[in-house]
């Protein structure tokens, strides 16, 4: 009977051990705990990504009704082109690039220093890429023609070019693990902080001093270390 209540205090004890820490995400390479803060800027992600989607996507179908009456358009003004605009693209392309502009700021911004993928990467490419594919679409089937559009189609080579270069780096298995999941090597699990002191990093005790109590105002700054956290580190970094 004892060794089963035994049995059962440790299995309960596990669980609990591995409760502890589903909530701890490395930030900096210190493992932290997801404050509010914290949780805010990933919903500043995930908002400026969707807006990133929503203003290419706004481009991507923008520049389709502008290629779909021939590829020029105009309206208004003392040199008005034969061929009015769809309604709504003059608005709308020039917004969605703007807007993408944004969202991508807000993305690149509030994700700094959290773990995660690093999609900025793969704008640029996505940008020319869907682009390059309306250049093929409409060169090998243009509207009210037969023929090929060669001068649609040499865009449509050039833009996928430009868009795939960048996909070159994804060779590179460093750049991968980066792109995809940075922070990817965390460190051990322990202490919810630990701060590596001067010594133990084998640098110069005046550099390295200096260079980890910057890092830790950082971090107090961003919210990932409270008053209490921020004293104690730098208790311990200046041991």
């Amino acid at each position: 009977m004892l060794a089963a209540v035994s049995h059962l205090i440790e299995e309960e004890s596990q669980r609990n051990a591995s409760l502890c820490c589903l909530d701890l995400i490395p930030v900096h390479g210190i493992m932290t705990r997801v404050t509010a803060r914290i949780l805010g800027r990933i919903v500043l992600m995930v908002a400026g990504l969707a807006v990133v989607t929503a203003g290419l996507t706004v481009v991507f179908l923008s520049m389709r009704a502008v290629m779909n009456v021939g590829g020029a358009c105009g309206s208004g003004g003392p040199y008005v082109i034969a061929q009015p605009c769809p309604d709504g693209v003059a608005a709308l392309l020039p917004l969605g690039i703007m807007g993408g502009l944004v969202g991508l700021f807000v993305y690149v911004i509030a994700g700094s220093g959290l773990p995660g993928p690093r999609l900025v990467y793969f704008a640029w490419s996505a940008l020319f890429l869907s682009l390059g594919w309306n250049f093929w679409e409409f060169g090998l089937n243009p509207p009210g023609s037969d023929d090929i559009a060669w001068g649609w189609i040499v865009c449509g080579i050039a833009f996928v070019v430009m868009g795939g270069v960048p996909l070159l780096g994804l060779l590179n298995r460093d750049f991968r693990r980066y792109a995809f999941w940075a922070d990817v090597s965390q460190p051990r699990m322990g202490p919810v902080r630990s701060v590596p002191t001067p010594a133990r990093m084998g640098a110069p005790a005046s550099s390295s001093v200096s260079s980890e109590l910057a890092r830790l105002a950082d971090l107090h700054d961003s919210g990932a270390l409270t008053d209490e956290e921020f004293q104690a580190a730098k208790r311990r970094v200046l041991e």
